[in-house]
């Protein structure tokens, strides 16, 4: 199960850097423990991971993985994608095309990552890590996708229109492209809001304190925080147009993809196949005792297969 939150590592360093005209990202980057130079790790430069977080989450869903990653030798950076968290919250821009770039301008022309990164991302953040692989394939290592249907693929279509997926899973796209309405009723209701998706999206409630629920409901509360949390979602319909094109255009990925699925989540239906249809070096996995929240419900679950797969193809020892 998740485990209580002991606070952060004294390494952790909290930054904030433009991106685009106007529009800041704010981000935590840890460095590594075991190859903190080229120089002490046998001539072989340091592999860098970037962690993206979905809704209605921030960076600190990834606070349990952060530094055992970064003991293994990687470089972490965990990101809040524009319109979360402490990053900025700009009126437009949340196509996941414009929000990949974002993050690949991060770390690749703001925080010097030298060469390429291994791309990571969790629900939403999956397919802004999908749009960012898509769009600058030569700075990704690998990529690694986890609970998420991806706007553009056939499985997409699937899950928003087959019932027995679409009704337990995904109503609230449908709630969430309505203009207005849902920020008038969620207004006010943040708490309640977040905890609804996390209880009904988990394996055990348990592994969420009071501490984490309240995190994520001050950004979420905050000036803008509703808005740009359901932009996310009313963007989809550019999002299929986006990726489809770019599939049809340059074809399917090649670097090393992960995808994962809950042990009790109903993603594991279809994510596969929807991977598949992405890229052509596809690994599958579920990870047992969580559903949608899989890094937080179970933490050292989601570390055995990430370090599996990140060792197989030979990005860590």
């Amino acid at each position: 199960m998740g485990r209580p939150f002991t606070g952060e590592h004294p390494s952790w360093k909290h930054g904030k850097s433009e991106v685009a005209p106007g529009v800041s990202l704010h981000y935590v980057d840890v460095p590594p423990v075991s190859s903190t130079s080229s120089s002490n790790s046998g001539g072989k430069s340091t592999k860098t991971i970037i962690l993206i977080h979905g809704f209605p989450q921030t960076w600190y869903c990834y606070r349990h993985v952060m530094q055992p990653l970064a003991e293994v030798g990687l470089r972490v950076i965990a990101v809040d994608y524009r319109g979360a968290g402490d990053s900025d919250r700009p009126r437009d821009g949340y196509d996941k095309m414009t929000m990949g770039k974002d993050i690949h301008t991060l770390y690749k022309e703001k925080l010097g990552v030298d060469g390429k990164a291994i791309i990571c991302g969790s629900d939403i953040g999956s397919m802004v890590a999908v749009s960012l692989a898509m769009q600058f394939r030569e700075d990704v290592e690998a990529l690694i996708t986890f609970e998420a249907p991806v706007p553009g693929t056939k499985a997409y279509d699937k899950a928003t229109t087959d019932p027995s997926l679409t009704w337990p899973l995904f109503w609230h796209f449908f709630f969430h492209n309505i203009p207005d309405l849902p920020e008038l009723l969620i207004q006010g209701k943040e708490k309640e809001y977040i905890s609804h998706f996390y209880h009904r999206l988990c394996y055990d409630p348990s592994f969420l304190t009071e501490t984490d629920l309240d995190i994520y409901t001050k950004s979420f509360a905050a000036a803008g925080g509703i808005r740009c949390g359901l932009d996310t979602y009313r963007a989809f319909h550019q999002d299929v147009t986006d990726l489809s094109s770019y599939l049809e255009k340059h074809g399917k990925m090649g670097f090393p993809t992960l995808t994962m699925a809950g042990g009790a989540s109903k993603f594991s239906l279809f994510i596969e196949d929807q991977t598949r249809e992405l890229a052509s070096d596809v690994e599958y996995t579920e990870v047992p005792r969580s559903m949608h929240w899989i890094m937080e419900e179970n933490p050292d679950g989601w570390l055995e297969v990430i370090k599996a797969f990140l060792t197989k193809k030979k990005l860590i020892e």
